[in-house]
């Protein structure tokens, strides 16, 4: 076995409780497409783009190369890089097709440490994989939706041939040079028996592979198989988290160019759009500092997209967490 089981977040953590205010983002997410090719039972897009209107207020479009580029540009005004710049966001970034430029441009302005893609990989042809390793894709991120071509239509409607799909994975780790392949999949999207599988089906193309188990991510989903939001989806258990460590240390930007304080579908507030202000302006702005605020004051259900998002307590890892601390971070902020 090549590829180790660990969870597939960044595992060298800063204790953010530590570090904030911080001077630049350690994450940026830039949604190059809100599109997707699939339709995931665990998704929001298993809504169809007209409820997804209804209940998020989301608009599908694709990231013109002219916002992505004003990005890039204001990515330079800040003082450190980014840790890591992740082109991705509620669409399948292959779906783009100016991906490999904007892997390319992010490289040359040289405005993170290492930038990243998470995609269901339907789309990895070997084109499109040599595109991304000859632009210097450092990670690639795998989302699973199953271990078969019944399994993949029956989850998320998708016709896939299974067997071509491994092979473009295949071609992709044996040709990636520095690119770091890593694979997931949800427990749900596994019939019973098959960790062992899935663990040996990807043991020689991945660097690293995790069952994560499904959490109640989307309001207006059902979720009737998981549990409690105080377990996340890697399995820990935890206290419920009144301040959601997200907005300290990421943004996230949408195809428009509106920025917001996470990566979730829900906008809880826009804090800017990058055609209007600078990323810099923005990170630092009154806007984004309001909103922080509400968080270190234990106030965030009092935001109704806040109210139904579980991601403090499903994707915000142990080292994130600022609850304990608050009291004591709300000093160091210029509100």
């Amino acid at each position: 076995m090549v590829s180790e089981i660990k969870p597939l977040y960044g595992l060298e953590r800063v204790k953010l409780s530590n570090a904030v205010p911080l001077p630049a983002p350690f994450t940026l997410f830039v949604f190059p497409t809100t599109y997707c090719n699939f339709k995931c039972q665990y998704c929001g897009h298993s809504l169809g783009y007209d409820q997804m209107k209804e209940k998020y207020n989301f608009e599908p479009e694709n990231m013109s190369r002219q916002t992505y580029s004003r990005i890039i540009e204001q990515s330079k005004e800040f003082s450190t890089k980014y840790k890591m710049l992740s082109l991705t966001g509620h669409g399948e970034p292959l779906l783009n097709k100016e991906l490999p430029f904007m892997i390319e441009l992010a490289k040359k302005a040289n405005v993170t440490e290492r930038i990243e893609i998470i995609s269901n990989a339907s789309l990895l042809s070997r084109e499109r994989s040599q595109a991304l390793i000859e632009v210097g894709l450092d990670t690639l991120r795998i989302s699973l939706q199953g271990l078969s071509s019944r399994k993949y239509e029956q989850v998320c409607g998708f016709k896939l041939d299974f067997d071509e799909f491994i092979d473009n994975i295949r071609y992709f780790y044996h040709n990636k040079k520095q690119c770091k392949v890593f694979v997931k999949i949800m427990d749900i999207a596994l019939e019973q028996g098959e960790e062992e599988r899935f663990y040996h089906l990807f043991s020689d193309i991945s660097d690293r592979m995790y069952i994560e188990q499904c959490r109640p991510v989307y309001d207006g989903v059902d979720y009737s198989q998981s549990t409690a939001q105080v377990v996340d989806r890697y399995g820990r258990t935890h206290a419920k988290r009144m301040v959601c460590p997200l907005p300290f240390y990421m943004l996230g930007i949408f195809p428009n160019g509106d920025v917001e304080p996470c990566d979730t579908i829900y906008k809880p507030v826009v804090v800017g759009n990058v055609h209007q202000e600078s990323l810099y302006n923005i990170w630092n702005g009154a806007k984004l500092r309001q909103f922080q605020r509400l968080q270190l004051e234990k106030q965030r259900e009092n935001n109704p997209k806040c109210r139904v998002c579980c991601a403090p307590d499903d994707v915000a890892q142990p080292e994130d967490a600022l609850d304990d601390t608050a009291d004591t971070i709300v000093k160091r902020f210029k509100f």
